[in-house]
């Protein structure tokens, strides 16, 4: 199973978020005037028989400057607009897959202190 965090404010159509299984949601009041001030956090629970149908679809919906990720035990997925990183997990967070996800995303214009693939178990 993958658990995984999509604000609703990153989507182009946040109804999408009705069609998958919901473990809470949660406000988050944020400053930084780029964004919008309150932040609704999703953390969802997918089958991984479903994840690379979700990250396909999320990937297609979620906003320029903005990512969703989803983890299990062997992997961590970032989604961007239209390009996914699937990367291994592990405790240092040093793979080349887990620094290219991270160079794509400060490329796209996402500031690097909200890239910390926070998982959650």
């Amino acid at each position: 199973m993958y658990k995984g965090f999509i604000l609703s404010e990153s989507l182009s159509d946040a109804t999408a978020l009705n069609n998958y299984k919901k473990i809470y949601v949660k406000a988050e009041k944020h400053d930084d005037p780029k964004y919008p001030e309150f932040w609704h956090l999703f953390k969802l629970s997918v089958p991984d028989e479903e994840i690379d149908q979700v990250a396909d679809a999320v990937s297609k919906n979620i906003k320029n400057e903005w990512y969703a990720h989803f983890w299990n035990d062997n992997k961590l997925v970032v989604i961007f607009k239209n390009k996914i990183f699937w990367v291994k997990r592990e405790d240092t967070w040093s793979s080349d897959e887990y620094n290219k996800a991270v160079d794509y995303a400060v490329s796209q214009g996402i500031d690097k202190r909200y890239l910390d693939f926070k998982i959650e178990e």
